[in-house]
């Protein structure tokens, strides 16, 4: 980019008065004149500039990231319990009985008998 420079000068201004004075007799006469001032002044000029900055802009980049998902689930948990109980059992003793069988028996019985017998 060309920047131009600035040249400062100064500039004279003149103008022509006209004065017309009357010189009667002794005669002491005022009169306001007008002159003007001459006065430097410096000039500023401005020019339009361009000018391009390059300012980094933040990128943004879309990453796929997968977060596991954290299911609850409700835990049935068991646990093995051993547990003695005494229970009553009825006992059967033996105990050998002797029982006398019956037995059937047919018996003969002899009797003597006496008989007598008439022989003719």
């Amino acid at each position: 980019v060309q920047v131009p420079k600035v040249v400062t000068q100064t500039r004279v201004q003149h103008q022509h008065v006209e004065q017309t004075v009357e010189v009667p007799v002794p005669m002491t006469q005022e009169e306001v004149v007008h002159v003007p001032k001459i006065m430097t002044q410096t000039r500023v000029q401005q020019q339009h500039v361009e000018q391009t900055v390059e300012v980094p802009i933040p990128m943004t980049q879309e990453e796929v990231v997968h977060v596991p998902k954290v299911i609850t689930h409700t835990r049935v948990q068991q646990q093995q319990v051993e547990q003695t109980v005494e229970v009553p059992i009825p006992m059967t003793q033996e105990e050998v009985v002797h029982v006398p069988k019956v037995v059937t028996q047919t018996r003969q019985f002899q009797q003597q008998v006496e008989q007598t017998v008439e022989v003719p």
